[in-house]
């Protein structure tokens, strides 16, 4: 039979065995807990990014929105004014009737008076 003095010694390494053990297991539990509160941190700091980008991501769709709102307002007016400018009139156009009263300008043409008239005609005859 084993020496009670062999037994003292076995008992006090598994006490000693126990008692590191334990420090280890309390050192990673702390560790385990200081992990977990850094990947809670972590998950809320990416909620409130994720939270953030979809806001920003529906202030951009809410602009392209107007812009493509605008852009087609603008094609529409453009629309219109190719439209009345077909009733425009035309450079040739405003010569032509440049040319018409031009002939008719009292002051750049001659034309004739009733009495001039009257004595060529009688003067012929």
């Amino acid at each position: 039979m084993p020496e009670k003095k062999d037994i003292q010694v076995i008992l006090s390494e598994m006490v000693r065995r126990m008692n590191d053990h334990g420090r280890r297991l309390r050192a990673m539990e702390e560790k385990t807990s200081l992990l977990e509160s850094r990947v809670s941190s972590l998950q809320d700091m990416i909620l409130k990014n994720n939270e953030k980008a979809k806001k920003n991501v529906k202030e951009v769709e809410d602009e392209f929105e107007k812009i493509n709102t605008t852009l087609m307002k603008i094609d529409n007016d453009i629309t219109k004014i190719s439209k009345n400018m077909e009733r425009f009139a035309r450079k040739s156009d405003l010569k032509e009737v440049e040319n018409i009263i031009s002939l008719y300008n009292p002051l750049k043409t001659s034309f004739i008076t009733k009495e001039e008239l009257k004595r060529i005609l009688t003067k012929g005859e």
